[in-house]
């Protein structure tokens, strides 16, 4: 067996708790050589040079520790330690290694890690296993590069076509399909990867909560009920450049202006609606020409609006619309309003959840069902397979941030209950 800093430590034959951990650490440490900036952030932005050294550092770690390579057209990498049966589905395990511009080090990789170091684990305990043990690595589940999630998980679950593929590009004007060619990838066949209700027996994922309540109720172990799903939408508007200090103020037609009562519209839906468990953010916004001494012309935003409701979500897109239109209309600028892309709350396995908080009951760990505010590869894979989702308590609740930190006493609880319920599938 190989050894990547941190050696296997066993007591008669037999591979500790501590060490299949301190795997998922040293697999941390090792993708996170790949896109770090000066500030201590991390860009390994989807199918880019940063995000092949992480992915090529993380294939040539789990052939390595014996697991069987594939990848697919579109990027997932999928490593399986083969069980005692030849015809039974794999245990899967999986999360992402591609990051937000100057994000952290946790999120998604530590999923990913943790999947290593838990099946690793599993292995040495239980060599004779029936099931195989799957690690899948998901390309592109971060929206920032092209302005679509989660690219990986959604091909392989019928919810990325190809016209998705040209339709989105990035900043550069890069088309996400000839991204995915230059990759060495070929989208146009990733219909021969599409994941089939019979192929897995059940999938985890373990990911940081990204928000504050596990850190601050001192619950260690979050067991996610469903994951919100993200609507979102591209508004231009157009109004008129003029000279800053030639133009009488009742004559002008700002689309900053405008797009500042729209971002304050967009803050109230989301204030009323979060009750509901619904959250609305503007997270872009551009003006040209971008001058001092010219009234903005033009303005771009974008909108996420979030929810674990439907009913909320529907009803926040409604609302949002109609005070677009109000605005725009006083404001005397006109407007254009996309629909980028709209999805539908994703409720999680019942039998999985049940079966985490009993292991959690049986090891004694602090843990609680809950909401995922965030998108994960999860929700696409959980449209196919039972699916279920680890959250642990990342300090402060910081994350898509270079500030992002955990505590390892804080995640190891988390890292437990992966294994433990693991084990349980196996045993039946």
């Amino acid at each position: 067996m190989l050894c990547y800093g941190i050696c296997f430590r066993s007591i008669k034959g037999v591979m500790t708790v501590s060490s299949g951990f301190d795997l998922c650490l040293d697999v941390m440490e090792r993708v996170n050589l790949y896109g770090r900036d000066q500030g201590g952030g991390f860009s390994r932005l989807a199918y880019s040079d940063e995000d092949r050294g992480g992915r090529e550092e993380l294939i040539g770690l789990m052939k390595g520790l014996g697991f069987d390579i594939r990848i697919d057209d579109v990027g997932n990498i999928v490593g399986t330690l083969r069980g005692s049966s030849h015809t039974s589905p794999p245990v899967a395990v999986g999360s992402h290694i591609d990051t937000v511009p100057q994000g952290g080090a946790y999120d998604g990789v530590l999923g990913v890690a943790m999947a290593i170091g838990a099946l690793k684990e599993i292995e040495e305990r239980h060599p004779d296993h029936k099931y195989p043990l799957q690690v899948m690595v998901f390309s592109g589940e971060e929206s920032s590069r092209f302005g679509i999630s989660n690219v990986g998980s959604k091909a392989i679950t019928g919810y990325l076509t190809l016209k998705d593929c040209f339709s989105y590009r990035d900043d550069d004007g890069i088309v996400l399909f000839n991204a995915m060619r230059k990759f060495g990838l070929s989208p146009e066949w990733m219909g021969r990867s599409r994941l089939l209700p019979s192929s897995i027996k059940a999938f985890f994922e373990v990911h940081i909560e990204q928000g504050p309540f596990l850190d601050r109720s001192g619950i260690d172990v979050g067991v996610v009920e469903a994951i919100a799903a993200p609507t979102r939408m591209a508004l231009d508007i157009e109004g008129r450049a003029d000279h800053s200090g030639a133009c009488p103020m009742d004559m002008r037609k700002d689309a900053l202006a405008a797009a500042a009562e729209v971002v304050l519209a967009v803050e109230a839906v989301g204030r009323d609606e979060y009750r509901h468990g619904t959250v609305a953010t503007v997270g872009v916004c551009h003006i040209e020409p971008g001058a001092m001494n010219v009234v903005p012309g033009r303005a771009h935003l974008k909108v996420d609006l979030r929810g674990i409701r439907k009913e909320s979500l529907e009803r926040s897109y409604e609302r949002i619309k109609t005070s677009i239109e109000s605005i725009c209309c006083s404001r005397k600028v006109d407007f254009d309003l996309k629909l980028l892309s709209k999805g539908d709350p994703v409720v999680l396995d019942g039998g999985l959840r049940r079966l985490l908080g009993k292991v959690c009951d049986d090891l004694g760990l602090k843990w609680t069902d809950m909401p995922s505010g965030a998108g994960h590869d999860a929700m696409y894979v959980a449209s196919s397979i039972p699916t279920a989702m680890i959250f642990v308590p990342c300090v402060d609740g910081i994350s898509h941030n270079r500030s992002e930190q955990v505590e390892l006493e804080r995640i190891k609880p988390g890292y437990r209950a992966l294994v433990r319920a693991i084990e349980s599938l196996l045993e039946r």
